[in-house]
């Protein structure tokens, strides 16, 4: 019997949890045998204040789930013997034996080719066929025997030039279960029905994709794009959800409702676009002044609308436009991208230990100011959560606000008489760049 971290037993068996059990149990050990064909845990119960132990298997679709526990169980470390003594017993049984009897249809296979070579995402191309993301590869791996494909073409978009919407989609998902939420399938839209001790809401994702006629940018008009057409690619991210009015599905009226969004305009746009973002929503720019002191600070200024070209002007402000008072927060997260899922499964123990990864980027720590920063993630020490890197922007029309309390370890922002107010973390990033190092 070997120990594991609870990263990796998240990665393995997090997604079985239920959302309730860190009302009755709180884990105190992971651990796994014969190469993981078994996993073992061991908790706290407490409303009794003894101890349980657990076997989980991998049942027909894959996916890790309880076998055996004993309850009411004396000490951790008579816990832990027994867990080991049991661990060994089921390292002889056959695979059959771990599985359930109520599974249904086949485990979804993310990484099979579905679509010919010359369809396929080049970024798909490089997470099963490259060293550098075997990290990723891995990790997503495990997720895809708990994924449920409910539109029913999530791997033929995987694969071809919806990688980068799916990739968000996975991303969330992730999050949600670091989070301790269940997810309610039941209805097709919106993607995410949250359940959990925190909260219960929706979310539906959505991304800023490239146009089919890229912006032209050079130094004549690189200003404009980044004050005018950036805010105007989110703009049409969002309104086209605004138009489909989920709050008025039975199953969604009474509660909060989200949109989730990523920037995948251009190459690395995530990393640098977010403050378009925030002027978008509240239509408010803030800006790098210099005050009378010769001192710099920053100054919010109110924007009224964005032109780029010969499109129509976009009004600025979301929360300003009509039924958007139905919408509670927008949430973003520059990291939420493949990168993440490589840095994440490094962490986990996925993938080539020999890889080496350096990110660097821009962060806030606990000042007005982002600040460059660089890590490397293969480094003891190094750590990250989902979580991290997460913007929670409040709406501060809505009809039905989103509690920060369902998303305690975000960044949570809003605004008031023309400002922006922030509450961060100790550590924020808002861009990133990861290097991987490939050696030869």
């Amino acid at each position: 019997m070997n120990v594991i971290s609870q990263l990796r037993f998240d990665s393995l068996a997090g997604y079985s949890r239920s959302p309730t059990m860190a009302l009755v149990a709180r884990e105190l050990a992971w651990f796994e045998e014969a190469n993981e064909k078994a996993l073992g845990l061991v908790s706290l119960d407490l409303p009794d204040q003894d101890y349980v132990s657990y076997v989980l298997g991998r049942d027909a679709k894959g996916r890790f789930r309880a076998v055996w526990l004993e309850c009411s169980i004396e000490s951790q470390e008579a816990a832990t013997a027994l867990l080991e003594r049991k661990l060994a017993e089921f390292a002889q049984a056959p695979p059959e034996e771990f599985h359930q009897g109520d599974e249904v249809g086949r485990p979804v296979d993310f990484f099979t080719p579905v679509v010919a070579d010359d369809r396929q995402h080049r970024v798909f191309t490089a997470l099963i066929s490259t060293r550098g993301y075997s990290p990723a590869r891995s990790l997503i791996g495990e997720m895809m025997h708990y994924f449920e494909d409910v539109d029913g073409n999530f791997v033929q978009q995987f694969q071809s030039d919806g990688f980068d919407a799916r990739i968000w989609e996975l991303y969330l998902y992730a999050l949600l279960n670091e989070l301790g939420y269940g997810l309610d399938r039941a209805h097709p839209t919106p993607d995410f029905h949250c359940q959990g001790l925190l909260g219960d809401f929706f979310i539906e994702a959505t991304t800023v994709n490239p146009s089919d006629a890229p912006a032209e940018v050079d130094s004549s008009n690189r200003e404009a794009y980044f004050e005018h057409y950036v805010p105007m690619k989110y703009g049409s991210a969002l309104f086209s959800k605004l138009r489909r009015k989920y709050w008025e599905q039975p199953h969604v009226a009474g509660r909060p409702f989200l949109l989730a969004i990523q920037d995948f305009h251009a190459p690395h746009a995530m990393a640098w676009s977010n403050s378009a973002l925030v002027e978008y929503l509240y239509a408010i720019r803030q800006v790098e002044r210099m005050n009378a002191k010769g001192r710099k600070e920053i100054v919010s200024e109110r924007v009224t609308e964005y032109r780029w070209g010969n499109k129509p002007p976009v009004p600025a402000g979301f929360f300003l436009l009509a039924d958007s008072e139905n919408i509670s927060a927008v949430l973003a997260n520059p990291s939420g991208t493949l990168s993440k899922f490589n840095r994440m499964g490094f962490l986990a123990g996925f993938g080539d230990r020999d890889i080496r990864m350096v990110r660097h980027g821009y962060c806030y720590k606990g000042s007005l100011v982002p600040e460059t920063f660089v890590a490397e993630v293969h480094a003891p020490g190094y750590t990250e959560t989902w979580c991290e890197g997460l913007s929670v922007y409040h709406n501060p029309q809505a009809k039905i606000p989103l509690p920060a309390e369902s998303l305690p370890c975000a960044a949570h922002h809003t605004s008031r008489d023309g400002r922006i107010f922030s509450r961060q973390p100790a550590f924020h990033p808002v861009g990133s760049t990861t290097h991987i190092i490939v050696p030869t």
